[in-house]
């Protein structure tokens, strides 16, 4: 979602229009509009605030006439109007009915009025009069049936997986797809009632079929590649393995149902010079560790077929690389959903009727297992975690190789042999803490993808369970969370850890004085900064007693200034 431009940034844009025109200024969020009088401007404010709410919202500037260079020759202002009745107006005008902000902006050359227009939650919005128009760059263009239909597809809002493959029978499935379905429910659920049905009662439980009609969700699935392609000329998965940053060792490109392309894309990945595997080697016990854990891969793949947007051109791409994974999917998130928020957020299915197929068949458990298949097995082996990214018409997740952290393999796999369970928010922090000496809470947040609240929850819990590898230090603000000493010896290393612990900070008056005698002068960043420490509330606690404890009379500083402002000078 774009941000809309604030007042100040509108105040910017009047300082350039002695060189320009505003009708150069403008963009799909922005419109300047000239004053004609209060009645008629009205009318066109209520025609392009439903332009903007069909798109990502703008904000109106009335008062400004758009094709004039010149400040003063430009900006008539607006009067007569009262803003209560702009805003009634608006949203009685409007269906359906929207509520937007109006502020006054007051120039040397008049007043202007700024209408602020959200997007909106539930297009389509038009006039009372029957005007449908979205915004699309500078313009407001017709907003047809169709372009209505394709926005609320790409939004989620119409399952588009689950309307009828239009002008098309069960002539048009594979027979060898059908055998493939049935192979694969038996694989995965032998146990499943689904298996003592005829064909077309399973193709009608699956959802394959509904009321005698093939659903487009059934022809991904089971349909003749000769039908797919030709009225399904956007599905496609193409594979590419690039063993250099300039090589393509191997391409091909699946144009086929969905259950033939896992099962292909599987056997391309899983190829052993494509990914190798690293043996573990624990006393008798061997684990094997595969540069590309399948249980991630699938799942990504998976996520990929059943989440993308089948009206948007492109295909879906994995880039199989030495040491990165990238599988990327056209449409972007829908329903809220983002990569900071993706772990914990509602799971919202683009194609309901796909996603539970899927389930049905047993390639896709309930919701919220599928996430953390993709990160678990990568984080346990001691690998990077999986990045997600994503803009308006792309999502896009990275998995990564880089070898394996054998240290917190091990501990991984000892805690389990132990009968322990390590769940999402333990590996996200081990695999953090494995590389920064602390976390404060605001990080940790972040990290999880938590509210704070829920984050210090997860993080007293591990401190205050039975063999904690976590501890807490500090009070209220200033708490911080580090690996406890066993867990640090492990992961770290007795020289490391002894290191962290207690031979640097011995130094810590000799490396402060070496400084101070360079630059002049210290404070508490540059303090935090030279001894590595990080920038959280307890890390700045710690500096400020350190440096009070070196000044005079017992140490070799003083203090100049107070607060933020503070310096430390060589006495």
């Amino acid at each position: 979602m774009k941000r809309l431009p604030s007042r100040e940034q509108v105040l910017a844009l009047l300082d350039r229009l002695d060189q320009e025109p505003a009708d150069a200024l403008e963009s799909d969020v922005l419109d300047f509009k000239r004053w004609q009088d209060a009645r008629a401007s009205m009318s066109e404010a209520i025609e392009t605030a439903a332009c903007f709410a069909n798109a990502d919202g703008g904000v109106i500037v009335f008062g400004v006439r758009d094709r004039v260079v010149g400040r003063r020759q430009a900006i008539t202002g607006c009067t007569g109007y009262d803003v209560d009745t702009w805003q009634r107006a608006i949203y009685d005008a409007t269906r359906l009915n929207l509520t937007v902000e109006i502020e006054e902006l007051l120039v040397p050359e008049g007043n202007l009025l700024l209408v602020r227009v959200p997007r909106g939650p539930a297009p389509p919005y038009g006039t009372t009069a029957g005007l449908y128009q979205i915004r699309v760059g500078k313009n407001c263009m017709p907003y047809s049936p169709e372009a209505f239909q394709r926005r609320q597809v790409a939004l989620g809002a119409i399952d588009w997986s689950a309307q009828p493959a239009e002008d098309l029978g069960l002539d048009a499935l594979d027979g060898v797809e059908i055998a493939r379905l049935r192979n694969t429910i038996e694989s995965l659920r032998p146990q499943s009632p689904l298996l003592l049905l005829s064909d077309q009662e399973l193709l009608e439980a699956i959802g394959a079929v509904r009321d005698g009609e093939l659903t487009r969700a059934g022809l991904l699935l089971l349909g003749k590649r000769t039908v797919l392609a030709r009225v399904l000329s956007q599905h496609e998965v193409i594979y590419l393995y690039e063993p250099t940053p300039v090589d393509i060792g191997f391409r091909e490109d699946l144009k086929a149902p969905l259950l033939y392309i896992v099962q292909r894309t599987q056997e391309l990945i899983q190829h052993p010079e494509r990914n190798p595997v690293h043996t573990l080697r624990l006393g008798l016990f061997h684990v094997q560790i595969p540069a590309y854990p399948e249980e991630s891969f699938r799942e990504a793949i998976l996520n990929a077929l059943i989440h993308r947007d089948y009206l948007e051109p492109g295909s879906i791409y994995i880039h199989h690389r030495q040491r990165e994974m990238v599988v990327s999917s056209p449409g972007g998130f829908i329903g809220g959903i983002t990569p900071q928020n993706i772990l914990h957020h509602e799971p919202k299915a683009r194609n309901r009727l796909l996603a539970e197929v899927f389930q049905k068949i047993g390639l896709v458990e309930r919701a919220g297992i599928g996430r953390r298949r993709i990160f678990i097995p990568p984080l346990a082996y001691g690998k990077r975690p999986p990045v997600y990214e994503a803009d308006e018409h792309t999502v896009t997740l990275t998995l990564y190789d880089d070898s394996y952290d054998e240290a917190l393999a091990t501990f991984v796999v000892k805690g389990q042999q132990a009968g322990r369970q390590f769940d999402l928010d333990e590996l996200l922090l081990l695999s953090y803490l494995r590389e920064h000496s602390e976390i404060g809470l605001g990080q940790a947040a972040a990290l999880l993808q938590r509210p704070e609240a829920a984050t210090q929850d997860v993080l007293e819990r591990l401190v205050l369970q039975p063999g904690a590898w976590l501890e807490r230090r500090g009070k209220k603000k200033g708490v911080t969370y580090h690996l406890a000493r066993g867990a640090a010896v492990e992961l770290l290393g007795k020289a490391v850890y002894t290191r962290a612990r207690g031979i640097d900070a011995v130094r810590w008056p000799e490396l402060i004085r070496a400084y101070v005698e360079q630059h002049g002068s210290i404070n508490n960043t540059e303090c935090r900064e030279l001894l590595g420490l990080g920038n959280s509330p307890s890390a700045q606690v710690r500096v400020s007693r350190l440096l009070r404890k070196l000044c005079v009379p017992d140490g070799f500083l003083h203090p100049q200034g107070a607060g933020a402002k503070r310096r430390y000078y060589l006495t």
